[in-house]
């Protein structure tokens, strides 16, 4: 019985780390169309959006390592600076246009997050 509920665990938090990378490569994707990237492809923005995950976890390590604190101004920056580096090597663009993608997902991610907490909201009155 165990087993069972631990596998169906495993199965729902695998289905939402998809899902996850789903919504934020789609963001990313749309950012990637609106600033004109030639080869914006959807598996282009799931392969931003898997790399982006993994070196920001990375550098979260590596700053607390270094008792620098990730919501600190200077946390922030590089973590923004590695945002679009990932974005722009994986599209294989400039920096200007890999911002530009990068803000729109930001933008895209803010508005699920109210919708989100919207819906949620609504449902627990």
């Amino acid at each position: 019985m165990a087993l069972e509920i631990l596998g169906l665990g495993l199965a729902a938090l695998l289905a939402a780390v998809v899902i996850f990378f789903v919504v934020m490569a789609f963001f990313i994707w749309i950012g990637a169309k609106f600033a004109a990237i030639k080869n914006a492809s959807f598996g282009n923005a799931f392969v931003s959006a898997i790399g982006i995950t993994i070196l920001t976890i990375v550098l979260g390590a590596v700053l607390a390592l270094l008792n620098i604190t990730s919501g600190g101004l200077v946390g922030t920056l590089i973590s923004i600076l590695v945002t679009v580096w990932v974005i722009k090597s994986v599209f294989d663009t400039n920096w200007g246009r890999a911002f530009i993608a990068w803000i729109f997902s930001i933008i895209g991610a803010f508005v699920v997050g109210i919708i989100i907490v919207v819906v949620l909201g609504a449902s627990l009155l």
